[in-house]
């Protein structure tokens, strides 16, 4: 088992209490010293990075060949093949990369961020697969809710066999593009559903994502997705609130455009409001990823402000010395946290 400097750390004092104070044995505390391993962490860094850049290639490679479908398009009116002849044929190249990712994760376990990477061959497959499906079956026809809808699906099962993190995110991404499509649609192309503009209806999807990652932990198959649902629906529910803080519940872009921004301080102050209450939860309950999403969009939060009530009205050049303080502050306080944790 590898473990970085810090949990290396931690793991040998432990035997070493144990060993002084005769609760175990020194043959057992050897076997316990030989079971792990410290991680190298600049090989790491420098193998995500590398893994990272691959992908991004990928991307805008599979992008610019697969996306616009120009080569496609072409090879398929060359040949003459129907949509769904195409469609057949990414289901089964997905099919393919799928049996292989499935083995190499049995082979290369360990290779977490390797078998990621190799994930996105199989979410790219499936998205040009459902694509020509939908088509073929008159499903699409300018609308994208029902794409959407199984890419969902699809994503949500794939992900769940392969384990795969990555696959699971191209669920959640397609869930909420399939939300934000079926809303504008059951609206007969309007941009208020139930009462409610864009960000507030995200807001409140973002919401039902964020905890529905407790029933996620709670259903043993998934267990593993549960930090993914965890930061993707708590990022989804603070971006969706601020642009809220922003807009409020206007629909209407030049109705927003004539109004003063001090007509909209209760959406402003109800989310500063939500941010500490939940910054001082999360410093309480010692949960990172909500402390640190948190103190995010709270200077995202002071920032607009200042552009909405200020900007105007204060020197440009104290404004931005007041930036670069600030961010000296939160370096200063997480410089701190991090040595409070080498304490402990």
């Amino acid at each position: 088992m590898k473990l970085d400097k810090k949990e290396a750390a931690t793991v040998t004092d432990a035997i070493r209490f144990w060993e002084d104070t005769r609760k175990i044995s020194p043959e057992l505390a050897n076997e316990l010293r030989s079971s792990y391993e410290v991680r190298n962490s600049n090989v790491d860094t420098i193998t995500r990075y590398a893994f990272i850049s691959a992908v991004s290639c990928g991307l805008l490679a599979f992008g610019a060949l697969v996306i616009d479908e120009k080569w496609v398009e072409l090879l398929r009116k060359k040949w003459e093949f129907s949509e769904a002849t195409v469609g057949m044929g990414f289901s089964v190249v997905a099919g393919v990369f799928i049996y292989l990712a499935r083995r190499r994760k049995r082979k290369y376990p360990n290779a977490e961020i390797s078998n990621e990477s190799y994930n996105i061959t199989i979410a790219l497959s499936v998205a040009v697969a459902i694509a020509y499906w939908t088509r073929s079956l008159g499903l699409f026809n300018g609308h994208y809710a029902q794409p959407l809808l199984i890419a969902t699906v699809v994503y949500g099962l794939i992900g769940g066999f392969l384990a795969s993190q990555l696959l699971w995110i191209a669920m959640l991404l397609s869930l909420v593009g399939w939300w934000a499509v079926q809303t504008y649609e059951w609206t007969g192309g309007g941009f208020r559903f139930a009462g409610m503009n864009y960000p507030l209806s995200m807001t409140l999807w973002g919401l039902v994502i964020w905890a529905s990652s407790w029933l996620v932990e709670k259903t043993k198959p998934l267990m593993s997705f549960e930090r993914a649902t965890y930061t993707f629906g708590l990022v989804l529910f603070l971006f969706a609130a601020w642009m809220l803080s922003i807009f409020g519940n206007y629909d209407d872009l030049s109705r927003w455009s004539a109004i003063k921004q001090g007509t909209l301080w209760y959406w402003s102050a109800g989310f500063t409001v939500v941010l500490a209450a939940l910054t001082v939860y999360a410093f309480r309950s010692k949960n990172d990823t909500l402390r640190d999403s948190c103190l995010i969009f709270f200077l995202a939060n002071i920032y607009t402000r200042y552009f909405e009530y200020f900007w105007d009205r204060t020197n440009k050049g104290i404004f931005f010395a007041i930036l670069a303080l600030s961010f000296w502050w939160v370096g200063r306080k997480a410089e701190q946290w991090r040595n409070q944790e080498k304490t402990a």
